[in-house]
C-alpha cells in the first residue's frame, strides 16, 4: 500500500502517517525511493486506533470537572459507554454528576436495547425469526473467527440470546446487544468469553471493504 492508500484506510493526513512511520507503521522502500506499507500492518493498526478512539471518548468524559451541560443524547452516549463497562451505580454518578434516578432510567434503556425493544412494542415484529439465524456449535464458532481476514477490518458485534419470543406461528429470537469491536484478523472463542463472559450468543461478524455482513450465527454454551 502507497502512503496515499495507507492515509485514506486510518482517516488521517499524509503527514500524520509519516508520524506513524519507523513506530506504528514499518514500510520498506523500493529502488525508486517509494514506502511501501502491508496490509497486514496497516489494518491491525486500523483496528488499535479504532478502538482507542472508543476508550479516549470514554476516559474524557469521566475527567470532565464540574457539571457540564450536556445534550440528552451526550448524557445517554456517556452513560451507555459506562454501562458496557460494568460501572456501578455509584461510578457512574459520580463520573457524570448526575442524579441516580437518571441513571436507572438510562440503565432502563440500554438493557432494552434495539431487537428486545421492537419485540415489545410491536405486534408484528420486523427482527430476525429463530429459525432464520444459523445455529453452531462453539467449535465452529472458533472456525469463523479463525478464518477472520487479518487485511481488512472487521466490526464483531455480539447480542446475548435471551431465549424464544413466540407470536402465534412464528418464533423470533429474544436477544439484547452488548456491543463490539473491531479486529484486524483471526479471533479466537477465548477473546470474545474474555469480553463479554459465558452464556448464549449471537456472534455478527460486519465487513467494511466493501461493507456487508459476512456472518451472522447463533450459539449455545460459550465457555
Amino acid at each position: 500500500m502507497t502512503r496515499g492508500e495507507v492515509a485514506e484506510r486510518l482517516g488521517v493526513s499524509i503527514s500524520t502517517v509519516r508520524r506513524y512511520e519507523g513506530t506504528q507503521l514499518h514500510p520498506t522502500v523500493d529502488e525508486h525511493g517509494v514506502r511501501w506499507f502491508t496490509q497486514v500492518e496497516v489494518t491491525t493498526f486500523a483496528a488499535k486506533l479504532a478502538n482507542e478512539r472508543g476508550d479516549k471518548a470514554s476516559h474524557m468524559a469521566g475527567v470532565t470537572s464540574g457539571a457540564p451541560k450536556r445534550s440528552a443524547g451526550e448524557l445517554a452516549a456517556l452513560a451507555f459507554e459506562r454501562f458496557e463497562q460494568r460501572q456501578s451505580l455509584a461510578e457512574i454518578v459520580i463520573g457524570l454528576r448526575i442524579e441516580p434516578s437518571v441513571v436507572r432510567a438510562l440503565f432502563d434503556e440500554w438493557c432494552l436495547g434495539l431487537t428486545a425493544g421492537h419485540l415489545q412494542s410491536a405486534s408484528d415484529p420486523l427482527v430476525s425469526r429463530e429459525t432464520e439465524l444459523t445455529h453452531v456449535k462453539p467449535t465452529q464458532l472458533e472456525k469463523l473467527l479463525g478464518e477472520l481476514s487479518d487485511e481488512q477490518v472487521t466490526r464483531i458485534s455480539v447480542a446475548r440470546f435471551r431465549g424464544i419470543d413466540a407470536r402465534e406461528d412464528i418464533e423470533f429470537a429474544d436477544v439484547i446487544e452488548l456491543g463490539g469491536f473491531h479486529a484486524a484478523g483471526p479471533l479466537t472463542v477465548a477473546d470474545l468469553v474474555a469480553r463479554f463472559g459465558r452464556g448464549d450468543f449471537r456472534v455478527t461478524a460486519f465487513g467494511f471493504a466493501p461493507p456487508c455482513l459476512r456472518w451472522e450465527v447463533l450459539v449455545m454454551s460459550l465457555a
